[in-house]
Formats: structure tokens, sequence, C-alpha cells
């Protein structure tokens, strides 16, 4: 058994994991942080197959799984969220998992 010096990572649902590994393929979303009639919108999920609920994304945050920055369209700020290297970590170990 190996010891591991890392941040235990969290057991996900079957949809978050779905979602994390549409992040993993190079996609990611903007979320409007701009208060105005744009505020919480959800831009780029368009093309994310599976079920998408914000509360996925909350989850995936908490849990340090996402990068975030900050991107200006128009004058409007959006925060872009991708998955990080632990979210990918995360994803390379629940398929060894489902492999074993």
């Amino acid at each position: 058994m190996m010891a591991s010096s890392s941040i235990p990572m969290p057991k996900l649902t079957e949809e978050q994991l779905e979602f994390a590994l549409w992040l993993s393929k190079g996609n990611s979303l903007c979320l409007c942080s701009e208060i105005c009639s744009d505020f919480g919108k959800v831009d780029g999920i368009e093309t994310f197959n599976g079920h998408f609920q914000k509360r996925t994304l909350f989850r995936l945050k908490r849990e340090g799984l996402l990068t975030e920055s900050t991107v200006f369209e128009m004058g409007i700020r959006w925060q872009k969220l991708s998955l990080n290297e632990r979210g990918k970590q995360l994803l390379t170990n629940s398929e060894v998992k489902a492999h074993a």
C-alpha cells in the first residue's frame, strides 16, 4: 500500500465525474459574474451532452478541482472555469479504480 502526502480525493457522483471528464477534454465554461441581466448565466455548456446542474459546478469548485480566471467580454465580467491538475488526477484515479 502506497502512502500519499496529498489531500484525499473527494468521492463524486457519476454526474459530477461525467462533467469533470467533459472538462478534461479541453472544454471550459464561463459564468457571468457581472451584476447585469446575464448575472449567473452559464456559457459554453452547449456541447456537454449530459445533465448539467449548477450544483455540480459548485461541488467541483468546493473540492478544489477547478481553475478560475476572469475574462471580460464586451465589458462584462465572466469567470472562466476549467479542470485543474487536481481534477485531472481525480479522473485518472477514478479510471484506474473502474478498470481494476
